[in-house]
């Protein structure tokens, strides 16, 4: 009895050597295959490498073609796609949660204003780092410049603008060509515009309440910042420069004072402060002013609000960028979201691979052209059907005038001193050169750099 004892404790152990044995094998095929380095075991294995993400649901579905089409030329090495679909508010909280407790996703979408904040942080991993070759042959030579250096941080690339949009005065081109009024190339013919319909018996004639709206204050929060940072570059003004805060200067006070201007002139009205983000813009689509201050991202609500057809559109509906101030020159921002790929990525190669794909001419243009959004590429905004994606194709042509708003890790902290400078002079509070000055130390204070 005990000589039988013996012999199944002998069986028991060789059963469990065997089946430690397939497991290791098993984790070392996973591991393999992992790598995606093109070795053997992991061309032979069967089961597909999981990619983490976290998108938008306005984006997701062209993640899921990209690895579809992956799939489809890789059938030696499939891809599971872990994909987490979430709204903006939550976008950024689930990134960083996740980054800081080391488990960051494989690659996600963010705001590109987000791209110097969370490569200082060392969240992302540099694209040059995992393909120089794209960045030489296709980052650099098929995108905007604008998006070339602004979705860099500290002369490395970081981020993939996925589709732009811009800061645009959009107007009634067809009050006004009734009124035989040119569009506005620079703020004095913008003023005279807003001006002319305000006018009692104009609004009258139309049906309008005030010349122009615009996000004026902190309740639009991010807007404000994007659609009136291009009064501050036509000035001649900017925020930084050379490591050094220079916002504290007459061209930045001058773009403040032409925004309180409006105001004061009648032209628009102190409710600008109060308007949430997309409100100046759906008071152009109602009908109830002739000029707006807005982004490009409007022009299928401005659609959808009127009920115009394409052709009503095209002859209706106007659009030009910020209008040159001082320096003469007319200006823009360059906004959008961003794809990134984390250091905590368990996939980067692939994440790349995947990417890609998703920004590349083919999906980039189905995505843009489905969501009347601009091509952050150079290639697919002069491929467009002139005719048909007319919008997209006019548009695209002011990304060479344009500008990002500041790449630096404390953005969010300028931003809202920002929208905090320009509703503080708008209300009639302070006077535009005392709500620069205290600006340009309060970002000087936030973000430790001098003024000049």
């Amino acid at each position: 009895m005990q000589k039988m004892k013996v012999l199944v404790l002998v069986f028991v152990m060789a059963v469990m050597t065997i089946l430690a044995g397939c497991g290791a094998k098993s984790s070392d095929s996973g591991a393999s295959q992992n790598t995606q380095g093109g070795d053997s075991a992991a061309a032979s294995s069967t089961e597909p490498t999981e990619l983490t993400v976290i998108n938008q649901d306005r984006w997701a579905p062209y993640v899921e073609k990209a690895v579809k089409i992956w799939n489809e030329q890789h059938p030696d090495k499939q891809v599971k796609l872990n994909q987490l679909v979430l709204g903006y508010p939550q976008l950024r909280q689930k990134i960083t949660t996740a980054a800081a407790a080391g488990q960051a996703p494989d690659f996600s979408l963010i705001d590109s204003v987000w791209v110097a904040e969370f490569a200082d942080a060392g969240y992302l991993k540099p694209l040059d780092s995992i393909d120089p070759d794209w960045v030489e042959n296709d980052f650099k030579k098929d995108f905007y410049p604008v998006f070339v250096n602004g979705d860099s941080y500290e002369g490395k690339p970081y981020a993939i603008r996925s589709q732009t949009d811009m800061a645009l005065i959009w107007f009634r081109k067809d009050w006004f060509s009734q009124e035989g009024i040119q569009p506005p190339k620079t703020w004095d013919e913008l003023m005279a515009a807003a001006k002319h319909f305000s006018q009692k018996d104009v609004q009258a004639k139309y049906g309008n309440s005030q010349g122009i709206a615009f996000p004026g204050g902190m309740k639009a929060g991010e807007t404000t910042t994007s659609l009136l940072m291009p009064f501050f570059w036509s000035s001649g003004a900017d925020v930084f420069k050379d490591g050094k805060v220079v916002l504290n200067s007459p061209e930045s006070k001058a773009a403040v004072q032409f925004l309180t201007d409006l105001v004061g002139e009648k032209a628009s009205t102190k409710e600008v402060i109060s308007y949430e983000w997309d409100r100046a813009t759906k008071l152009l689509a109602t009908g109830k002013v002739a000029l707006s201050v807005g982004g490009s991202y409007e022009y299928a609500m401005i659609k959808n609000t009127t009920g115009w057809s394409d052709a009503e559109m095209k002859e209706k509906l106007g659009f030009v960028p910020i209008p040159a101030g001082g320096s003469g020159k007319v200006a823009t921002s360059a906004g959008g979201m961003d794809y990134v790929i984390y250091e905590q990525a368990k996939q980067p190669e692939l994440a790349m691979e995947i990417l890609k794909i998703v920004t590349g001419p083919e999906l980039m243009k189905e995505f843009v052209v489905d969501t009347a959004q601009n091509s952050p590429r150079i290639s697919v905004t002069e491929g467009l059907d002139k005719d048909k994606d007319w919008f997209l194709a006019e548009t695209g042509k002011f990304l060479y005038d344009a500008n990002v708003r500041p790449v630096i890790p404390e953005y969010a902290k300028v931003s809202e001193q920002i929208q905090k400078m320009i509703e503080s002079s708008v209300s009639g509070k302070t006077p535009a050169d005392q709500a620069v000055t205290e600006a340009a130390k309060a970002i000087s204070d936030v973000t430790g750099l001098p003024q000049q």
